[in-house]
């Protein structure tokens, strides 16, 4: 049941929700129950001080002393009048009404509640306070449950103080917060409800697009690469499911690139090893006859076997890339000095293919601390490209200039160029431009995603600017 994200969404959900209405219902119901209470204080104590006050004006028109007297006959008028307003009030505020002298003792009561006519209590001291009124919670073990005693000074003669007294058992106060309980408790079953249904809906919400994305993930595993699931939202479902798009486009895009490349560099391991396998088995046969056909047949298994070299090297150098086995060997290298070495490697290819070679540097030494194997590998697959591509008649040339804290190396030919469309894709690895550019070289789209990933190891960077029909320049930016 917990394997799932929506269940596991569901039971956080319910967990929380469940805690948060016990905790919600338990701080409710503390602070209805204190409040209660407190207003409940509050509406004794001014309630008994309002009768204290009434029974100060009786007692001092009337002078009433005699009439308290538990002695006194039932029948005294004295006796009546306070007798009503302690009954009465009584009634009125749900309280044990009683007077009581300086000493405690009690001089007259209500007929309702606990009988302690005539009885000195042993009030607590606080009560007796002669200038305001007390309200103090008290056990009262006789009686065996708590109360609330709420004093206020009145008189019991014309000259003697005394205090009205109203006592009412605490758990009176709270009674009423029973009854609310069931509504607490209805209102969270009624939330909790709703809560669940608000759950079950989030939680698919949620779990639907993760629930897409591994299905299309699984398809993908079992070698269907054409998935996309919908995106809805901005948020973080929603930026899965745009992530894994990109994601399924570049898989798509890396296994057609690996399908091309496949059949690519078959091809370009093939045509070599077919022609070394052809003029080498036509030597041995004696079909070779003459001395010019013999060196012809060597040449092109020379060739070939060249060919099958720098194919199998950038083989080897893409895998050293992959592994992060790439650690440039930087010393001090003199860059006009190496571009004459290159112009010199070159010179009698483009002589053979009537292209101009021009190499173009400053008249003194331009030092750099690289890589000298890595910068004339680059510069080879530059160069080899701008000879295949350049027709005969056009122009090379190899450039050096010394910028602001950098040296800028350039290949630019004057061949077709390159189609505006694929200059963003040029670095990538297998991407070969076949419709803009010759296919006489064919290649496995390789060489300009070396040079890239050379250059950068080198610390500089590459780019290019083409013009279709008009050639194509390759510029290396290494920092001094």
């Amino acid at each position: 049941m917990f394997k799932t994200l929506r269940s596991r969404v569901i039971i956080t959900y319910f967990t929380v929700v469940v805690i948060c209405l016990l905790l919600a219902s338990i701080v409710f119901v503390l602070f209805l129950t204190r409040y209660q209470r407190d207003r409940a204080r509050d509406d004794l104590r001014r309630q008994v001080g309002a009768v204290a006050r009434d029974i100060t004006r009786v007692v001092g028109v009337l002078g009433l002393r005699a009439g308290l007297e538990p002695s006194a006959p039932e029948s005294s008028q004295p006796r009546r009048i306070v007798q009503g307003i302690l009954n009465t009030e009584s009634q009125v505020l749900g309280a044990k009404l009683f007077m009581v002298d300086s000493s405690g003792t009690v001089v007259a009561e209500a007929k309702r509640g606990i009988r302690v006519m005539g009885r000195t209590l042993n009030l607590p001291p606080s009560l007796l306070e002669q200038d305001r009124q007390r309200v103090v919670d008290e056990f009262l073990t006789r009686f065996g449950r708590d109360y609330l005693f709420v004093s206020a000074p009145t008189l019991v003669d014309k000259t003697t103080q005394g205090f009205l007294m109203a006592i009412r058992p605490l758990r009176e106060i709270g009674a009423g917060v029973g009854s609310l309980i069931w509504y607490v408790v209805l209102a969270g079953v009624i939330s909790f409800g709703i809560s669940m249904l608000l759950a079950f809906y989030l939680s698919g919400a949620i779990s639907r697009p993760v629930r897409a994305v591994t299905q299309a993930a699984r398809n993908m595993a079992a070698g269907d690469y054409e998935q996309e699931v919908p995106v809805t939202g901005s948020d973080e479902t929603g930026e899965l499911a745009r992530d894994f798009n990109m994601m399924a486009e570049r898989v798509r895009t890396a296994y057609e690139l690996q399908q091309n490349f496949v059949g690519n560099v078959s091809h370009e391991l093939r045509t070599p090893l077919t022609s070394i396998e052809g003029f080498s088995q036509a030597l041995l046969d004696g079909v070779s006859k003459g001395e010019d056909e013999r060196r012809r047949s060597l040449e092109i298994i020379n060739q070939e076997s060249k060919r099958l070299v720098r194919v199998l090297n950038d083989l080897l150098l893409l895998s050293q890339m992959d592994a992060g086995e790439l650690h440039p060997e930087k010393k001090p290298v003199d860059v006009v000095d190496l571009m004459r070495n290159m112009d010199i490697l070159y010179r009698a290819r483009a002589d053979k293919g009537r292209v101009n070679l021009r190499l173009d540097t400053p008249a003194s030494a331009v030092t750099l601390n690289t890589d000298p194997d890595r910068l004339e590998l680059v510069l080879t697959n530059l160069l080899d490209n701008a000879m295949e591509y350049t027709a005969p008649g056009g122009t090379v040339t190899l450039s050096c200039s010394v910028g602001e804290g950098a040296v800028d190396i350039s290949v630019a030919d004057t061949g077709q160029g390159i189609e505006p469309e694929f200059l963003p894709r040029i670095f990538e690895r297998f991407f070969r431009v076949e419709k803009s550019r010759s296919t006489k070289r064919g290649g496995a789209g390789l060489g300009l995603f070396i040079c890239k990933e050379l250059v950068e190891t080198l610390g500089g960077r590459i780019r290019v600017e083409s013009q279709n029909g008009e050639g194509t320049t390759f510029t290396v930016t290494l920092p001094q």
